[in-house]
């Protein structure tokens, strides 16, 4: 009896188990299905946006007191995914609503206690796609008006503050992103809080505070430096003139049905709901660690009046529309970057749910822009162009025309082009090449070029365009392609060479001894070492020189044997590589040997800097010495100055790359703070010491050319390490107070000054 008793609990168990079991099976497949049907939401395609919303709705109707905290957690991950789709997010609450006030309620609780978390946490473009989600539930009928301007009213309460921005660090930056998230929202809600209370208020603070503000970053920013054909202007101000004209026009809607609004499919549903008053906010005050969004320049290079091959024209460039249109992009931009092709749909649905605008000559603008933005980028330039490639093979008679349109005119424009984004372009345009057989009309661009100097801009893109395409394919297919024209252009062909080959040159005897022993396999590193000691040349240096050379001689074949030779030869290069003479004599016997392929170059010193033979700081002063003067006009000698850096940015990438598998001691990583510093500062001194031995020239003139470049290339050097120059403003502020100091460069220190200060 007692073991059929023991059976029949362990049956019982058993069934419990499996039944729960299949409960958490059961639990998992609904959630599954409720998450595919949200993100639906933000897929244009397939059925309408209502239908989707409703079939959410019912199969929602039973789930949402069970399953409420799934449901809420699920909404939060879509809202900050699609931020596109926020009406749509807000039209299923507004439905959820009408069905269970309670769980309205609730939703309402969830969003502004996830509000709050974001601002604490510092996450500002998050904080503004739940801000825009909280508007859009006043047009579902969720939430009071009056409660809703409570909030917008205490998102800007800061810019009712008397005192001037710069008294408080970041001020400014707080103040205008706070501002532009409100006003990002008011074309959505204008018209429904336009008589209510607590509303002019509102618009009084914001127009007192874009009014009040000078956009001195305007000038530092800007992708042009002189251009009136392609102005760059603010974008706070742009939108609030937007906005004023807005409710001047009693707040019409927008054409092209730019404002989505799926919750009007269900307004008479919606409207017999009960609201729910949005909590109580404050805005926290300014810690020390919060970095706020920096207010951006609107990028134009598409004027209203051009229209694509089909008669469809663009809405006029400071027109709500045209910054609604750009929103769109943007969001969808953000939200599938990492995956092109899945980017690359969502933006051709939104041109197929427009066909009356020509809304990918807006997808193309919106992508440069965005490549070529300044201080830096928000993704690398590959994942741009990767997405402007997966355009083009997806629509391939609509897209390529026009990106090929926006390189002319960026092309046209290159004499003014700030320096700062010279790289993204050419590497943008090579990678884009690269994908399409380098087919181009090279022979329209090079006859453009006729009779301009070596240090002209277009000579300097389209010399390092030819470049960088050779890097990607071979020298000899871009030579078979490039016309006549282009020649010029052409680099020298990428051998080696070795100048150890002529006798009478000193240290050649030297460097025959050394060649037959390191190709004799019975030779070790004692020989070698041996040999290199007792050679009666005049100086070590030259000693360290040849055996650069015959290294790279011998491994000259690939990149493998280079490798191969370095790491061989590894304690005899320490032991040569005492001070900064003895290291600046190996650079320059890589460059004397490699001088016709940059690739090799950058390759072998930073594989040299790894090895730790070459010091960061050695090889900086190197770059800025006297032997690479001529080089500083060339984007390899600039690449090398950021391979250079990155090394002290992580020392942890030194030595070899399979380490011991042993526990190692933690970077100290206030000893490499203050090296990064150091180099940094060493970097902008030096490259302010060769601006000063420029002379004075006339504009247009190849000296004036030359200035203007590596001016440029130092802002760019600002630009990419922003966080850190921040940190050295004071001594930066020094630097720009020198009374002898070129007013260019100082003007140039000091606008960057204001702007990260």
């Amino acid at each position: 009896e007692g073991y059929r008793a023991r059976d029949s609990s362990s049956d019982e168990d058993s069934e419990f188990q499996a039944e729960k079991k299949a409960r958490l099976v059961q639990d998992q497949n609904v959630l599954n299905t409720v998450e595919l049907m949200m993100h639906g939401l933000s897929y244009l395609g397939g059925s309408s946006i209502e239908l989707k919303l409703e079939n959410l709705s019912c199969f929602l109707s039973s789930l949402m007191e069970s399953h409420k905290s799934d449901i809420l957690r699920i909404l939060e991950s879509c809202v900050l995914e699609h931020p596109g789709h926020v009406s749509a997010y807000a039209t299923f609450v507004g439905l959820a609503n009408v069905r269970s006030y309670r769980f309205g309620g609730d939703c309402v609780q969830f969003m502004m206690m996830k509000l709050r978390y974001y601002v604490l946490q510092g996450e500002w473009l998050n904080v503004r796609v739940f801000l825009q989600f909280l508007v859009e539930l006043l047009n579902c009928n969720v939430v009071t008006g009056a409660s809703l301007i409570k909030l917008l009213n205490a998102f800007v309460a800061d810019c009712e503050d008397p005192r001037e921005p710069s008294a408080i660090a970041d001020e400014q930056a707080r103040r205008d992103w706070l501002a532009l998230c409100v006003l990002s929202a008011l074309p959505f809600v204008g018209k429904e809080l336009d008589q209510r209370s607590g509303f002019s208020r509102l618009m009084i603070t914001l127009q007192i505070h874009v009014k009040k503000r000078i956009p001195l970053h305007v000038p530092l920013l800007s992708l042009w430096r002189d251009s009136a054909l392609l102005p760059q202007l603010d974008q706070l101000e742009s939108l609030w003139n937007q906005v004023k004209t807005m409710e001047e026009l009693q707040w019409i809607e927008p054409e092209h049905q730019l404002l989505p609004r799926p919750y009007l499919a269900f307004d008479e549903r919606l409207s017999a709901a009960l609201q729910h008053s949005v909590p109580k906010f404050e805005m926290p005050a300014h810690q020390r660690g919060w970095s706020y969004p920096q207010t951006e320049l609107i990028f134009r290079i598409f004027d209203f009046r051009i229209t694509s091959h089909e008669g469809l024209k663009l809405p006029p460039s400071l027109s709500i529309e045209r910054y609604l249109l750009e929103s769109q992009v943007l969001y969808v931009l953000q939200s599938h970057h990492l995956d092109r092709k899945k980017c690359a749909k969502h933006l051709l649905s939104i041109a197929a749910s427009k066909p009356e605008l020509a809304v990918c000559h807006s997808i193309v603008e919106v992508i440069f822009g965005e490549m070529l933005r300044l201080p830096k980028a928000a993704w690398s330039t590959i994942n741009y162009g990767t997405i402007l490639i997966e355009l083009c093979r997806l629509q391939p008679y609509k897209v390529p025309p026009i990106v090929v349109r926006a390189a002319n005119i960026i092309y046209s424009q290159l004499e003014s082009m700030n320096v700062a984004c010279f790289d993204r372009l050419v590497n943008w345009l090579s990678l884009h090449l690269s994908n399409f057989g380098f087919h181009w009309h090279w022979g329209q661009w090079s006859q453009d070029c006729l009779g301009y100097s070596y240090y002209q801009p277009k000579a300097i893109f389209l010399r390092e365009l030819v470049g960088k395409c050779i890097r990607l394919s071979y020298y000899r297919k871009i030579a078979t392609l490039l016309p006549q024209s282009m020649v010029r252009f052409l680099p020298a062909l990428p051998h080696p060479h070795f100048k150890y080959i002529d006798p009478q040159i000193p240290g050649a005897r030297l460097s025959e001894q050394l060649l037959e022993a390191m190709r004799d396999k019975e030779s070790d590193l004692a020989r070698i070492s041996a040999l290199l000691i007792s050679a009666p040349e005049p100086t070590e240096l030259c000693k360290i020189n040849v055996f650069t050379q015959n290294c790279l001689h011998l491994s000259s074949k690939s990149f493998s044997h280079t490798s191969a030779t370095l790491a061989k030869y590894l304690q005899v290069f320490k032991l040569l590589a005492r001070g900064e003479a003895e290291q600046h004599a190996i650079l320059d016997g890589i460059y004397e040997v490699w001088f016709n392929n940059q690739h090799f170059i950058l390759v072998v010193v930073g594989k040299m800097i790894r090895m730790e033979v070459l010091l960061p700081k050695y090889v900086v002063s190197w770059l800025f010495g006297p032997p690479m003067r001529r080089e500083l006009t060339k984007m390899y000698a600039w690449e090398l100055l950021h391979v250079t850096v990155r090394f002290v940015q992580h020392p942890e990438r030194l030595g070899p790359k399979q380490r011991p598998l042993i526990k190692e001691e933690p970077i100290d990583l206030t000893v490499t703070d203050s090296a990064l510093r150091g180099i940094l500062l060493d970097i902008v001194q030096r490259i302010i010491k060769i601006l000063r031995s420029e002379p004075e020239s006339p504009v247009g003139s190849d000296e004036y050319y030359r200035f203007q470049w590596i001016l440029g290339r130092m802002q760019e050097v600002l630009f990419t390490y922003v966080d850190e120059y921040q940190k050295l403003g004071s001594k930066l502020s020094k630097i720009s107070q020198d009374a002898d100091l070129n007013k260019s460069i100082a003007k140039t220190i000091q606008a960057f000054l204001v702007y990260v200060m």
